[in-house]
């Protein structure tokens, strides 16, 4: 196992690049320069579900606890390139959610179709019932779609809150708000099946408020940081490695999810102690990010191969870590249950990348024409 750990190392590293000590990469958060780092993330979150799958996870129990960094990051991107077209952008709300929506949901359902009928080629029978359930989303065949459901919801409330709404700060402030109730009621879910039940659906869920607050103050943050980049580097990798781990033992000590549906009781205190340590972990965690990509510059054709299709690989890996470790066909080897799961799920996320990008644009270009 320890092969496919020094892969993704070789694909992080090949053709890194510095800016030197004296300058800063200039093109920092620009589409070309983030899409690599979409990509290293979307296959770190692969490695991160087979260490949930491996019968010895071995050198992968490393991976066990990164998740929510990487989609933490995800959560970052998406904040700050959201308010970055708005800033940018007069008319960015025009059809804002035609444009978001359809990119986001036809991969979506298609995907889910897909599950739907590879399991029943495998030999799973569902009722009409949940089998709508799971084509429509409302019971998610697929565990990991999840983040489609809440960042879809992020849109919604963040264009509610600066759409109408013209003084910045009390769009800051109804956001920041959201940012509050949305784990609340995650946590007074509790465990579950069904939307918001679980932590991960909230656990990493401040980063798009903090990506946010990145775009619209990004002058002075620079400005700061460039002026004291290196103390602020060893701070950010000290904290990080303290939080981080700290917030692992502390998940460790604590339930972090109650099963009584109801906000009013003493054990959401242990909620939020474990909500409040993964919160400083993952924030610190981006700004070592930030603060570490200001210098050098992770970027080879692989990478950036698998930031373009980040969204197909995070939709369609689930299949396989399902179906190689079913009852009906078990992978005994973990060496080539891993190697299986990784090269169909790039490979099939790449044929469907552009039939679902020409999916989305005719869609996109139909629907646009019904509103003009």
């Amino acid at each position: 196992m320890y092969f496919f750990i020094l892969i993704l190392l070789f694909i992080l590293l090949f053709q890194v690049s510095s800016s030197g000590p004296e300058h800063f990469q200039e093109e920092h958060f620009t589409k070309n320069f983030e899409l690599p780092l979409r990509g290293f993330f979307t296959l770190v979150i692969v490695y991160h579900h087979l260490s949930q799958y491996l019968d010895n996870p071995g050198p992968f129990r490393v991976f066990l606890e990164v998740g929510i960094l990487c989609v933490a990051a995800f959560f970052f991107y998406s904040g700050y390139g959201l308010m970055k077209s708005v800033l940018t952008n007069k008319n960015y709300f025009h059809h804002f959610f035609l444009r978001r929506y359809i990119k986001i949901f036809v991969p979506f359902f298609i995907c889910n179709a897909l599950y739907l009928f590879v399991y029943y080629l495998t030999g799973d029978r569902y009722g009409l019932k949940l089998s709508l359930e799971y084509l429509s989303g409302i019971q998610l065949i697929n565990p990991q779609s999840w983040y489609i459901i809440v960042i879809a919801l992020f849109y919604f409330v963040f264009f509610l809150s600066f759409r109408f709404i013209r003084k910045k700060g009390i769009s800051f402030l109804l956001l920041g708000i959201f940012q509050i109730v949305f784990p609340t009621y995650c946590m007074a879910k509790g465990p579950g099946i069904y939307w918001f039940q679980g932590e991960w659906w909230f656990n990493s869920s401040s980063l798009f408020f903090i990506g946010i607050l990145m775009a619209q103050f990004e002058k002075p943050i620079m400005k700061f940081t460039r002026k004291w980049y290196y103390w602020l580097l060893l701070l950010s990798a000290g904290t990080f490695l303290y939080f981080f781990p700290k917030s692992v033992q502390v998940l460790d000590q604590i339930e972090p999810l109650l099963t009584n549906e109801h906000i009013f009781v003493k054990e959401m205190i242990g909620n939020w102690i474990c909500f409040i340590w993964q919160t400083i972990a993952v924030i610190n965690f981006m700004i070592f990010v930030f603060l570490l990509t200001l210098k050098i510059r992770f970027s080879n054709k692989f990478l950036s191969f698998l930031g373009t299709r980040s969204f197909e690989i995070y939709l369609i890996h689930g299949l396989f870590l399902e179906v190689f470790r079913s009852d009906r066909f078990y992978i005994q080897s973990d060496f080539l249950y891993t190697a299986a799961v990784l090269v169909l799920s790039l490979g099939c996320a790449s044929l469907m990348y552009y039939p679902f990008k020409m999916i989305s644009r005719k869609l996109e270009e139909y629907s646009l024409q019904l509103y003009s």
